[in-house]
C-alpha cells in the first residue's frame, strides 16, 4: 500500500513538470520588455486646507418654530400685552369653559363667586381682580346673576385683545 502511494505521487510529478512546458516563452518575454519603459503616473494628492474653526451660535437664535418668531413689528410693541412675569393663580390652570360659578356671596362691599373647578378638585372663592382660565382672565365684575371675566388673548395678527366672558350662576334646575 505504501509503495503504491509513492508510485502515484511520484506519477503526479511528471505529469505536472510536463505540464510546465515553455511554449508560452516568447509571450512573457515580450511582456518583460514592454513593462521595461512603463512607470505609474499618479496624480499627487490635492493640498489639504483646513477650514477656519467657527464658534457655533444657535443658542442665541430664535427657534424656527417659536411663536415670536412671526410677531409683526405692531404685536411686539403692543402696549397691552398681559404681564407674564407675575406669578400665576391656581384657577389659571383651567379652561375658563372648565370653570362654573356656583353662587355669588356677598359680604359687605366684598363680593366673592363659587368657582367649581373639575374633579377632584374642590371649589373655590374669587373676588374682583384675581385671574381665572388660560388666556389671562382677570374677574372684572361679580354680580348676583354671575361673574365677568376679561380675558387677553392674540388675534390673528399676532397683537393682543381683549374679550369678556359672563359665566352665569345657573338657576333652578341646573339650567342657566
Amino acid at each position: 500500500m505504501k509503495q503504491l502511494l509513492i508510485l502515484g505521487c511520484v506519477a503526479a510529478s511528471l505529469v505536472l513538470t510536463g505540464c510546465a512546458s515553455t511554449e508560452h516563452d516568447d509571450l512573457k518575454e515580450w511582456m518583460k520588455e514592454q513593462a521595461k519603459g512603463m512607470r505609474g503616473k499618479v496624480q499627487p494628492l490635492p493640498e489639504i486646507t483646513a477650514f477656519p474653526a467657527v464658534a457655533y451660535t444657535g443658542e442665541q437664535l430664535t427657534p424656527p418654530f417659536s411663536g415670536t418668531k412671526i410677531l409683526t413689528t405692531d404685536a411686539t410693541n403692543d402696549k397691552s400685552a398681559p404681564d407674564r412675569e407675575r406669578a400665576r393663580q391656581a384657577l389659571e390652570n383651567f379652561p375658563l369653559e372648565d370653570l362654573k360659578v356656583m353662587g355669588v356671596l356677598f359680604d359687605g362691599k366684598t363680593h366673592y363667586a363659587l368657582i367649581k373647578t373639575p374633579a377632584p378638585n374642590k371649589p373655590k372663592h374669587v373676588r374682583v381682580g384675581e385671574f381665572v382660565g388660560q388666556n389671562f382672565g382677570k374677574i372684572t365684575a361679580i354680580t348676583a346673576d354671575g361673574m365677568t371675566v376679561l380675558e387677553t388673548v392674540k388675534d390673528s395678527n399676532g397683537a393682543w385683545v381683549e374679550r369678556e366672558t359672563n359665566i352665569l350662576v345657573p338657576k333652578e334646575g341646573g339650567k342657566k
